[in-house]
Parts: C-alpha cells; structure tokens; sequence
C-alpha cells in the first residue's frame, strides 16, 4: 500500500502540472477541497486519482486508446493500474445533462498500481 499511495500523489502532482490536464482530484494534494480533512483523519492517501482533461470526451477518449501501462477497464477493484472515462462506462446511463447538474464532467479515474 506505500508504493500504491506514493505511485498515486507522484501522478497525481505530475498530473496537476501538466498543460493538457484542466483539473485532477486527489485527497493527498493541497488543492483538493478536502486536504485537510483527509490529513486529520487518514494516515496515508489512496492511488486512486480523478483528473479532467481539458477538451472533454473526444480528448479523454484518444488519450485512453494511447495508453501504455494502464488497461481500460470499469473496475477500478483490480490489482492492475486501470483506467476509465465514466462519462462512456459506469455513468453512461446517466443523461448528459444531468451529470453536468451534478457536476460529473466527461472526466477519467485511474488507479495506479505499478510503481513510478
């Protein structure tokens, strides 16, 4: 779980810097809405990271088909570094308009389990 939590926040900071990505979730960096409460109450972060692409669905879907080391996959409870674009699997049955009234973007979520 070390290598799980330290592989995430190293993506995820990678991530946060990176001029293609328009936002990425993750309790272990400052910027998320939570830090705080997940430093008071955790005593390490997952390796599950969301992030934005800045562009939408068309750029999540090619940058997911250029994928190397992680599969695309809608579990995300595997032991494999998995991604997906829930906009196109496990909220696909949600009208459009109703994820982006709850503010479910056309986002992806990775869970990284290889080291970095």
């Amino acid at each position: 779980m070390r290598e799980h939590m330290r592989s995430g926040l190293a993506v995820a900071r990678f991530l946060e810097s990176h001029p293609c990505v328009a936002k990425v979730l993750h309790p272990g960096l400052p910027s998320h809405p939570q830090h705080d409460l997940a430093l008071k109450q955790t005593s390490g972060f997952s390796g599950m990271i969301t992030f934005c692409l800045k562009g939408g669905l068309p750029e999540a879907t090619v940058f997911t088909k250029n994928l190397k080391i992680f599969v695309l996959a809608e579990s995300l409870g595997g032991f494999e570094s998995l991604a997906e674009i829930p906009a196109l699997m496990t909220h696909a049955s949600i009208p459009k308009e109703h994820r982006e009234k709850l503010g479910m973007s056309e986002i992806g979520r990775a869970s990284c389990r290889e080291r970095v």
